[in-house]
Formats: structure tokens, C-alpha cells, sequence
């Protein structure tokens, strides 16, 4: 089975990437903080033996990213008017390179463990469809057998209702889905401890990330 592992990614820039981090973090801190996460999903990426694609946004920055990027990987732009679009372009696109089953993920749970990512692959032997739901009622991972535009429609992206509602569309269509276990993405301050937390006991998940925190973030009272 030809597989690829797609990464919806911002070009880590101050002001553009995980301004809701903020005052915690500075504009330039977030950005910092950024580039660990996309570092480290690019490493749990090569954990497999998969085409990796990098859907980046935006177009200007590609400069920034390949600077940033340790090892050159297929680049692509995001494209449409919201995050359905964008996703069935870059889902479209990994299909189109002769793929038999797509995983996409972001770079906004960096300590989800790389293992379920294998589970993703393994469950679309089976399942035309695989879903890793966040806490906040997104999801981190959409793993697809096959690709219909119904999946992405009429779905409010990045609200609590993300999850229910694409989950509801693939069972709509008839496809067979699978669940992941439920994890948290890192939106809010609040977050950060939770996350500092989980990398203390399992730095080598997220080690870019762990080193970042460990000199820059202080526990918060």
C-alpha cells in the first residue's frame, strides 16, 4: 500500500502563528515555540516510511520554511477559502501522487505519540476513514482510503463542533469510520502546562519542543 503523511503547517512567523498563546508568549516566542512544533511533527513523521507532504501557508513565506526544514520534503501551498478547501486540496493533491491511503495531520499536538499514526494506517485496512479527536472538539488526525468533497462540507472549522460534524458527514456518505484516542491540542496559555507536564516525563515525544520550554517557559502559579 502506497502511503503519505500530509502536515497542514504555518510558516512560523511572529504575529502569524499561535497568537493565542499570547501575553504568556511574545510575538517572537510563539513563533519560536512554532517552529519546535513543526520540527518535531516533521520528526514524528519520518517515524514511518511514508511520502511526506507539507501543506504550508502562506505562499510568500516558502523561503522561511525551507530554511527552517532539516531535510527537503515535497512542498506544497494551501489553497481555498477555509480550512475544508484547503485540507481536500492537499488530501486531492497526495491522491493524485498515486497514494492508497492519506494520514493529515498539524502541528498543534506535538506530544500525541507517534504510534498512532502506524494505528491510522493499520485501521484504513479495514476503515475507509480514521479520525483522532482533540479535547476541544477539533481533531489532530484525518486519515482517508478514499476522498469525497462531502466530507469537508458544512462543517464549522476550529470550533468545538469540528469533530462532530466531519465524523457525521463520513458516516453520512457511507463510509466506514475509525476512532482514535481523544487528545489536546495547544491553543491557550492554559495549555502550555499541560504541556510542559507531559513533556517532563516523556521529553524524547517532542524534544525540540521540551528544550524550548525548558529555557524559555516558567510554570505558571
Amino acid at each position: 500500500m502506497n502511503t503519505a503523511i500530509i502536515i497542514m503547517a504555518k510558516v512560523p512567523t511572529a504575529g502569524n502563528v499561535k497568537t493565542r498563546l499570547e501575553p504568556s508568549l511574545t510575538p517572537e516566542q510563539c513563533a519560536e515555540l512554532a517552529e519546535c512544533f513543526l520540527l518535531d511533527t516533521v520528526g514524528k513523521a519520518e517515524f514511518l516510511p511514508n511520502q511526506i507532504i507539507i501543506a504550508y501557508t502562506p505562499f510568500e513565506k516558502r523561503d522561511v520554511l525551507l530554511k527552517i526544514l532539516p531535510t527537503h520534503k515535497t512542498l506544497i501551498e494551501q489553497k481555498g477559502t477555509n480550512l475544508g478547501d484547503r485540507m481536500f486540496h492537499a488530501l486531492n493533491f497526495a491522491f493524485s501522487q498515486n497514494a492508497d491511503a492519506v494520514v493529515m495531520i498539524g502541528t498543534d499536538s506535538p506530544t500525541f505519540p507517534p504510534e498512532f499514526i502506524e494505528r491510522a494506517f493499520e485501521n484504513l485496512k479495514s476503515a475507509d476513514a480514521v479520525l483522532g479527536k482533540t479535547k476541544d472538539g477539533g481533531f489532530y488526525l484525518l486519515g482517508l482510503r478514499t476522498l469525497r468533497k462531502e466530507i469537508f462540507e458544512n462543517v464549522a472549522w476550529s470550533s468545538a463542533e469540528t469533530f462532530a460534524q466531519t465524523s457525521r458527514n463520513i458516516e453520512k456518505i457511507g463510509l466506514k469510520l475509525s476512532l482514535l484516542p481523544t487528545w489536546f491540542d495547544v491553543d491557550f496559555p492554559a495549555d502550555l502546562e499541560r504541556l510542559r507536564k507531559d513533556l517532563a516525563e516523556n521529553p524524547i515525544i517532542a524534544p525540540r519542543t521540551f528544550e524550548w520550554l525548558k529555557k524559555n517557559y516558567k510554570r505558571q502559579s
